[in-house]
C-alpha cells in the first residue's frame, strides 16, 4: 500500500480516537457540574459478534418524569479480578437534566490523565507516520532483466548467419575505376 495513504489512515484514526476522548472528557466535566444521579439495572448481556472477548451490556434507568433511558456499553475482559455485569445488576448513572440521553455510568468517566495520554499517543503516532512517509521510496526501480545466454549473443561486426553476402557491384569489378566519375 502507498506509504502516504497509510500515513493518512493512521493519523486519521488517531485523530478520530482523540476527538472521541475529548468529547467524553467534556461530558464528564458537564456531568460533574450539573449532572443528576439515577440508579438503573442491567437488562441483558450478550457476546459481541465482532470480538468474543467483549460483551455488550444493555441497561435501563428511569427518569423522574416517568420515562426511561435505554442504552448499552461494551465490557472488556480485563482479567480475573474485574467485575462482570450480569442481568439484574444495579448500575449508577449521571445524566444531564435537559438532555438525559447524554449520560455516563459512574466509574466510566474520562479524566484528564486519559486525555493527556491520548494526546501523547497521537503525537507519537504522527511522528511515526511522518517518518514512514519521508522514508518511503518515491518510485520503484524496474526489475532487472535476465542476462542473455552466451549462445544467443551476436556480433555486429559481420553479417548475421542467415544473411547472404551482397554480390559485388559493377564498379568494384572494374579495377582502378573511380566511383564518382567517368
Amino acid at each position: 500500500m502507498n506509504a502516504m495513504l497509510m500515513g493518512v489512515l493512521v493519523v486519521g484514526a488517531a485523530l478520530v480516537t482523540l476527538v472521541r476522548l475529548l468529547l467524553q472528557h467534556q461530558l464528564t466535566l458537564e456531568l460533574r457540574e450539573q449532572g443528576l444521579h439515577a440508579r438503573g439495572e442491567v437488562t441483558h448481556v450478550r457476546r459481541s459478534w465482532l470480538n468474543a472477548r467483549h460483551r455488550i451490556v444493555e441497561y435501563v434507568f428511569p427518569l423522574p418524569d416517568g420515562g426511561e433511558i435505554r442504552g448499552e456499553y461494551t465490557e472488556h475482559r480485563n482479567g480475573l479480578l474485574s467485575q462482570r455485569a450480569s442481568e439484574g445488576d444495579s448500575l449508577e448513572f449521571l445524566y444531564l437534566p435537559d438532555n438525559p440521553h447524554r449520560h455516563q455510568r459512574v466509574g466510566a468517566e474520562v479524566g484528564l490523565f486519559t486525555v493527556l495520554t491520548g494526546v501523547f499517543g497521537l503525537v507519537v503516532v504522527m511522528a511515526l507516520a511522518i517518518l514512514l512517509v519521508m522514508n518511503a521510496p518515491s518510485k520503484q526501480a524496474p526489475a532487472p532483466h535476465r542476462p542473455t545466454p552466451a549462445g544467443r549473443l551476436r556480433t555486429y561486426d559481420g553479417p548475421t548467419p542467415r544473411a547472404q553476402p551482397l554480390p559485388p557491384t559493377r564498379e568494384k569489378r572494374q579495377a582502378g575505376a573511380s566511383q564518382f566519375g567517368p
